[in-house]
């Protein structure tokens, strides 16, 4: 503890470990999946009328951080992630501090931190339905669209390729004590990483004092509140993160171990589309089928329908682009 602390000379910089920033950044990773998940359970209950609204989950969530990083830079100067692991963002020259982050550095901060993966998840799905849409033989035959395209699908693996090699790169020249950097990104804004000081928490007897005196007041209200939601979202992240984990490990049970169930019976609704395209009704091209009800589609008829009602059109269970299976028949 004392070697944590002796940051707050105002001298010395104390580098996390290794560890400890890959750590953070592995749990920064879970609060998407998280956030879309709870919002899609939520809808689940009525999925007929809220069901547009998971066409805009990466924008919702987009706003959902935006609102979390700038509580916690504002308060912490981390962002949630990093003040999950006791650590902050200072400005430090040649291994010493030399200041604390200014306003215009939170903001940029906040930017990039909101931004960057916003921007990197929108340019790989756009990447990858021009990729698919090239397979499909539907891409434009105009020139300048196709040479637009190739840009994209080409920029996209090129750009976070390099991004990626400078990500390692980095992490190479931080372990042998060549850079106080953690990230390319950080670099940018000349900001790295240090253990935070801790801050003073009310205890229960304090509290209970307090409410005795009758000194309790507003204030510590706000505060005990705030402590209890952002308490409550580090820890349903951390468990959401171990979950993921426990899920990943028993990914790997040998199915052939398990009993063979009996084959399920067919209803009359899929013999009628034997061989046909349930929204077309006309011989399947490119087969895809859904993976939550099974059936098989055209994969220009499905796609669309899914886009649009995000529901399966012959048994209308939720759907979304992630559940659809293209098949490669000869």
């Amino acid at each position: 503890m004392a070697e944590k602390g002796a940051h707050l000379t105002g001298t010395s910089l104390i580098k996390p470990s290794i560890f400890e920033i890959v750590a953070q950044e592995s749990f920064a990773s879970t609060v998407e999946p998280a956030f879309k998940k709870l919002l899609s359970f939520i809808v689940s209950f009525n999925i007929e009328r809220y069901g547009h609204v998971l066409r805009w989950t990466d924008e919702g969530y987009l706003i959902f951080n935006a609102i979390l990083q700038r509580y916690y830079f504002n308060k912490y100067s981390a962002s949630f992630s990093e003040a999950f692991y006791g650590l902050k963002r200072v400005v430090a020259t040649d291994s010493k501090v030399k200041r604390n982050l200014s306003n215009e550095q939170k903001k940029l901060s906040l930017i990039l931190i909101v931004l960057f993966p916003y921007v990197r998840s929108k340019l790989s799905q756009l990447s990858e339905k021009y990729k698919l849409e090239e397979l499909d033989g539907c891409a434009p035959k105009s020139t300048w669209q196709r040479l637009y395209r190739n840009c994209v699908t080409t920029g996209n693996t090129v750009i976070f390729t390099v991004y990626e090699f400078l990500v390692l790169y980095n992490y190479i020249l931080y372990v042998s004590g060549k850079s106080a950097y953690t990230s390319p990104l950080l670099r940018l804004l000349s900001i790295t990483l240090t253990y935070a000081e801790r801050v003073p928490l009310i205890s229960v007897s304090d509290l209970l004092r307090k409410i005795r005196n009758n000194s309790f007041n507003v204030d510590d209200s706000v505060d005990i509140l705030q402590r209890l939601v952002t308490r409550s979202l580090e820890f349903g992240a951390f468990f959401l993160q171990f979950l993921s984990w426990w899920t990943q490990e028993h990914q790997n049970t040998n199915l052939l171990s398990l009993p063979i169930p009996p084959p399920p019976q067919i209803p009359e609704i899929a013999k009628r589309y034997k061989g046909i395209c349930p929204i077309c009704c006309k011989a399947l091209r490119v087969h895809t089928v859904l993976s939550v009800s099974g059936y098989a589609f055209c994969y220009q008829c499905i796609l669309p329908v899914i886009h649009r009602e995000r529901k399966c059109p012959v048994t209308s269970y939720p759907a979304k682009e992630d559940d659809l299976i293209r098949l490669y028949l000869d």
